[in-house]
């Protein structure tokens, strides 16, 4: 065998066993998602979050995944910063991932991609929305050092605790420094905030946390910016054909 065929082999068996941890037997492609009590879920009470309806619109569509609730309520993004190390382990243990039931069916298993929608409790603490923005960026950094495609959310409206619409005051000014920080990343955004504020009220179950509507509109917007599931088959099949 000739060496630059003998490359291609190495980068297929590479590619292989990169791939496989998120792409088990079942083909069930592995997604986290990573934030606070709007993800970990309490409208409909605890741990009934977006994830499920996700879960369910993706597995609908053709392309089925499991989704990690990787939500924690109360959660500052300075905390996240830390706590993302779970998800981003070589081999993850997520016994004591958050306040619900263990999913220790995935320990072992890192997924493929992380969405990450923090925010909400740095702004009713009135943390710096720069200190936010940064702390993010960092939570993006950390993922793609481990080879996890991170994807971004802006912060859903609060009129729970008086912040108004999430387009202006100090939500806004982070939610615009959101965007930013996704362009400047080159990563995909959900832009949360405008998905949800023009009709919020009947989303939510006391103004911040969203109801199984809120749910649905949330979980719609992730899956409109959703990166597209690998094509091993056809990648691999290409590589090994080409002389």
């Amino acid at each position: 065998m000739d060496r630059s065929r003998f490359r291609r082999y190495a980068l297929v068996v590479w590619l292989v066993l990169l791939l496989l941890p998120a792409l088990p037997a079942g083909g069930a492609e592995l997604i986290t998602a990573f934030g606070d009590s709007i993800t970990e879920g309490l409208c409909r009470g605890i741990c009934h979050g977006y994830f499920e309806v996700l879960n369910s619109i993706m597995d609908a569509s053709g392309r089925p995944v499991d989704i990690i609730n990787g939500g924690l309520g109360g959660e500052l993004t300075s905390g996240g910063v830390g706590r993302i190390d779970i998800f981003l382990a070589d081999n993850p243990d997520y016994t004591y991932n958050n306040h619900c039931p263990p999913q220790t069916q995935y320990n072992g298993r890192r997924a493929r991609i992380i969405l990450i929608m923090e925010g909400a409790n740095d702004v009713i603490h009135g943390v710096s929305p720069y200190a936010t923005r940064d702390n993010l960026r960092f939570m993006i950094e950390k993922s793609r050092a481990a080879g996890v495609i991170p994807v971004l959310a802006t912060v859903t409206p609060d009129y729970k605790y008086n912040m108004s619409d999430c387009n202006s005051g100090y939500l806004g000014s982070l939610n615009n420094l959101i965007r930013t920080l996704a362009s400047e990343e080159g990563i995909n955004l959900a832009d949360q905030c405008n998905a949800t504020d023009y009709d919020w009220q009947y989303l939510t179950c006391e103004g911040l946390h969203p109801n199984y509507s809120g749910d649905v509109r949330i979980s719609s917007t992730w899956y409109s910016v959703m990166p597209p599931r690998p094509a091993i088959t056809g990648a691999l099949l290409l590589l090994l054909q080409t002389p």
